[in-house]
């Protein structure tokens, strides 16, 4: 007979401890739809089983907070399809950036440029004026040509990493400060270059510059495709 009122007792302690308990938010009917939709789109898309949970919680984790605001998902991220393009989109977006900022690739793409200048240059100037470049060969020996495309290719990435952050861009007299000092340097390694003895360091004829400044400019062009590289100095 005891029994009964002591387990009465701790069911009407338990009901009560559960009514005091938050109730979980829940997506508005809108919502819902919008991940159910959305669902559908990403088990037809190419994301693993693993992208596709922490797109479904991240959007739903949003959206929850967005409900408190009164905002609506097309309000957020407009349709399903727009919401699923932003998601495959965005480590693609995070990729590129990436590529856009690596000192390395901006190196090679600055002296690809350099390269194919330098030997258009002298192409055209064999073809006018050649006694120019047989009085002093040395700047345009193809040795000097690619050493001092290369450390032009090299100093131009290390400013671009150093200036093209704009969070942690330097101040203005520092900017220029490294812009002369770079400037500085490239002047003295291509006067050092243009000493070469001309055993290592040969001249070419107009279709050897020519043929170099072609190669350089596709080279240029196909890195910068591949690896989707916007701005630059050209």
């Amino acid at each position: 007979m005891t029994e009964e009122p002591r387990n009465e007792g701790k069911q009407s302690s338990s009901v009560a401890h559960h009514e005091n308990e938050p109730k979980k938010q829940e997506l508005t009917k809108r919502n819902a739809d919008f991940m159910y939709r959305l669902r559908k789109e990403l088990k037809e898309s190419k994301l693993n089983d693993e992208q596709r949970s922490e797109a479904l919680i991240d959007t739903e984790t949003r959206l929850l907070e967005a409900q408190k605001t009164g905002k609506t998902a097309k309000q957020l991220f407009g349709t399903p399809t727009q919401r699923l393009n932003e998601i495959v989109e965005g480590p693609k977006k995070a990729k590129i950036e990436a590529q856009n900022n690596n000192m390395w690739i901006r190196a090679l793409d600055n002296g690809l440029i350099f390269a194919a200048l330098f030997a258009a240059m002298y192409a055209i100037m064999m073809l006018i004026e050649p006694k120019t470049i047989t009085s002093t060969p040395g700047p345009s020996g193809l040795l000097a040509i690619i050493l001092t495309s290369a450390v032009g290719g090299i100093g131009m990435g290390y400013i671009y990493k150093v200036l093209g952050s704009s969070k942690k861009r330097p101040s203005v007299w520092k900017q220029a400060g490294i812009v002369v000092i770079a400037v500085v340097l490239w002047i003295i390694f291509y006067t050092s270059f243009g000493m070469l003895p001309p055993v290592i360091n040969p001249t070419l004829p107009f279709y050897g510059y020519a043929i170099l400044a072609v190669a350089a400019f596709g080279g240029r062009w196909y890195l910068r495709r591949k690896f989707h590289i916007v701005g630059g100095i050209f």
